[in-house]
């Protein structure tokens, strides 16, 4: 079955033209719109495997159409579409509960790999929104992780899920969750994506494709 996805961006000819692409690549976008409530209906209604959410909806907010999508459900996964660096906007948009980041400037190739990871339900952020993510300013205070956290961390920032995690590490699904748990308040963030960028920032792990 093809990927099923609803698309909320503002600007018409990106929406269409992002729905060709998509179409092109085989992912099946379901629904389409220019606003934040009608987004919500929209993805309420089809469920998706994966919306993908403009981070600015012209007087409305991306972010704030995925935190109340994820309060709603929190196994909802969402990829925020940006083209913003601004650093406030990207942490906001990791505090709304997004699994992934993409940016409007990079290739198709890129956005459908953004989208099938976090529909396959792992995370993604896009390698040129780093410098911003882990700033000083997005991780303020010093943090540590155990040996097998920063390898479970690594392997989650690979794109891998935690189902996948737990085969690799011949572990239970529990006890990766336990492990990802605790990561997560050692390192004070609230969503998997932000504990990644901050195990970046502080050297726990490296950034993918690097050795």
């Amino acid at each position: 079955m093809p990927l099923r996805l609803v698309l909320i961006e503002d600007h018409q000819a990106l929406r269409e033209g992002l729905e060709l692409l998509l179409d092109r690549a085989g992912i099946d976008v379901v629904a389409t719109s220019g606003t934040a409530r009608e987004g919500r209906e929209l993805i309420e209604r089809h469920d998706p495997d994966v919306a993908l959410i403009d981070i600015r909806l012209g007087d409305e907010s991306g972010i704030e159409l995925t935190a109340q999508l994820i309060d709603a459900d929190a196994e909802r996964r969402v990829v925020l579409y940006t083209g913003s660096s601004e650093i406030e906007l990207l942490i906001s948009g990791l505090d709304s509960g997004a699994r992934g980041y993409a940016l409007k400037d990079g290739t198709q190739a890129e956005l459908t790999t953004a989208l099938r990871t976090v529909a396959e339900g792992g995370t993604y952020v896009d390698p040129r929104l780093h410098p911003a993510l882990l700033s000083q300013r997005a991780t303020q205070k010093q943090k540590s992780l155990s040996k097998r956290e920063r390898e479970i961390m690594d392997l989650l920032a690979q794109g891998m899920t935690g189902e996948q995690v737990a085969e690799h590490l011949v572990l239970s699904p529990e006890t990766i969750k336990t492990h990802i748990r605790n990561a997560m308040n050692k390192l004070e963030a609230n969503t998997r994506v932000h504990a990644i960028a901050i195990a970046l920032r502080e050297g726990f792990i490296s950034s993918p494709g690097r050795s």
